[in-house]
Order: C-alpha cells, then sequence, then structure tokens
C-alpha cells in the first residue's frame, strides 16, 4: 500500500513517466459522477441514491472491502480494439475520464494490485504493492525513452513471471479518496467511443450533460487508425444487443454482419465472457437507458 509521502513519489513517478490514470463508465454513470462532482465510489452513488450499471462484482466488491474506493487504470482499456486487436471496446463503459496523476494527491491511501478487487478472497492490503520500485516494474520500458513507451504497462504474462503472482492482470489501482470522490478539477479530457444512438452520436450526449453541470473539461471521439478501423463496429454490435445477447459464434456466422465483424467475432471466441460482460454493461448502462430517456433526467444528490 502507498500511504504519507510516498504517494508523492508515485505521482512525481508518473508524471516522469508522462502517464495518465484513465476510468471508464456507461453513459448513465457519466450522468451521475457529474452531478457529483466527479469520479465517486459506488458506496457514494448507492448513499446518494443515483443510477449506476450494475455489475457481475459489486456483492463480491462489498465482501472484500471494496465498495467505499474510487478505482482508476494505468491503461485505456478500449485502445487495442480501437487499434485493429483482438479485444472488445472497454468492458467499463464507452466513456473514458482521462486524469491527471496529481488526484492521487488527495487519497489517504493507493493501492496498486495485479489482482482484480472482484475477485473472490481478494484482499486489498496483501495485493497491493508496497514499494516505488515495485510499481517501476510494471512498465515495459525505463522512464526516460519517452512516450508513448514510457507509459506502456507489460503484459499479463510477463507481469505473472517478474513479480511471481500466476493471477497477475492488467494492473488495478484503487484509492481511499476523501468523501469516496476523485474530484472532477483532475480530469484531463474525456473521450467517448463512436457510437450513434437514437440518431445522435454518443458523444452529443455527453456534451449536453456536461453542459448541464457546468464543467469545463474537454471532449473528443476515440480516434481509430485508418487503415485498421473499427469505428463501424460499434454501431453494428450495438445495434445487435438487445435482451438476449448474441454469442459470438452467432455474430461470427450472421450473414447481415459485415465481413470484418464476422471475422472478428470469430478471433475473440476464446473471451466469450468478456464479450458478454461488455454487451450487458453497454445495453443496461448506455443503450436502455438512453432508449427510455432516463439519462438526461435531473439528479438529485442528497444533503
Amino acid at each position: 500500500m502507498i500511504t504519507g509521502s510516498q504517494i508523492q513519489s508515485l505521482v512525481d513517478l508518473f508524471e516522469k513517466r508522462q502517464v495518465f490514470l484513465y476510468h471508464a463508465c456507461q453513459l448513465i454513470d457519466f450522468a451521475s459522477y457529474l452531478s457529483l462532482g466527479g469520479i465517486p465510489s459506488r458506496a457514494l452513488l448507492e448513499t446518494n441514491e443515483l443510477p449506476f450499471t450494475p455489475f457481475e462484482t459489486d456483492t463480491i466488491d462489498r465482501a472484500n472491502n471494496v465498495w467505499d474506493k474510487v478505482f482508476i487504470n494505468l491503461s485505456d482499456f478500449g485502445y487495442f480494439f480501437a487499434r485493429g486487436g483482438k479485444n472488445v471496446p472497454n468492458p467499463y463503459g464507452p466513456v473514458l475520464f482521462k486524469i491527471c496523476p496529481s488526484a492521487l494527491l488527495e487519497a489517504s491511501d493507493v493501492a496498486v494490485c495485479l489482482w482484480s478487487a472482484g475477485a473472490k478472497g481478494f484482499n486489498r492490503e496483501r495485493e497491493a504493492l508496497n514499494t516505488l520500485e515495485e510499481i517501476e516494474n510494471l512498465f515495459l520500458y525505463p522512464s526516460n525513452v519517452g512516450t508513448p513507451q514510457s507509459t506502456y504497462v507489460k503484459y499479463s504474462d510477463q507481469l505473472a513471471a517478474d513479480f511471481g503472482r500466476q493471477k497477475a492482470q492488467a494492473p488495478e489501482i484503487s484509492c481511499t479518496m476523501p468523501n469516496s470522490l476523485l474530484s472532477i478539477e483532475y480530469v484531463n479530457f474525456v473521450g467517448v467511443d463512436p457510437y450513434i444512438i437514437n440518431n445522435r452520436k454518443l458523444l452529443d450526449w455527453v456534451d449536453e450533460i456536461k453542459q448541464k453541470n457546468l464543467v469545463q473539461f474537454s471532449t473528443r471521439e476515440r480516434s481509430h487508425f485508418p487503415e485498421r478501423s473499427r469505428k463501424d463496429f460499434y454501431n453494428q454490435i450495438a445495434e445487435r444487443i438487445g435482451e438476449k445477447i448474441p454469442s459470438l459464434c452467432t455474430l461470427a456466422h450472421d450473414s447481415t454482419c459485415g465481413p470484418p465483424l464476422r471475422e472478428w467475432a470469430e478471433q475473440i471466441s476464446r473471451i466469450e465472457w468478456q464479450f458478454q460482460r461488455y454487451a450487458k454493461y453497454l445495453r443496461d448502462g448506455t443503450l436502455k437507458p438512453l432508449k427510455a430517456g432516463v439519462v438526461l433526467s435531473e439528479h438529485q444528490v442528497n444533503p
């Protein structure tokens, strides 16, 4: 666990590497976040009776005593899909906060873990890395190589080997923040996946919520490599997500899908569970609320 003066040193490490922190969410969560003035714990959302997307791990998060923590990541989990990789879009949502590392200075403790807090048996104190040297070892290249290489995090197999942890995954950061809230003032910008919902860009929905809450951060749509663009995939997938979410096998053999989408669905069949999680969260936290017209309703925060 990183505490006290070590937190400043951790921020210095990230800033030297020009690392940013990330948090993705669904649109209904985004609206709740802005009504609170930042990125909250799920406990804070619940206390204030604000809507948020149910996660498969909610019950375990309570049992693991992390319900009151604010979660962020060292990587943008939607990057590799957007760039043509064999991945799904960010399962946690199409709205991505890019956060300045100095946000951590508000925390009383920072746990950088190689195992998800949503796993059964997770113990935050036991799993947290305890030294800056360990956190430095998360990165693939030395800090002096310059960006973007200085920001690259090792893959899970290399992390497992280097740290001697078979269950090593992408690093996950949980923080104990004042009032369980990471202030919106630390947000560098918000990126939005290129969905079109109800004949309107998702970016436009995000901007409308932002304007209602009088916040100043910039927003932009996620960029793509033209030669490997996945931009059309987002809507093709969203159009097929209903009460019954299709399997990847179904998508791979759906003649109404374009050949690139069918090929992608076949290539990632080994991560069916991740696709199902992505699709369920997107349906419940963005698609259904927009279709029901509830996302832009005024949220009231309890005194």
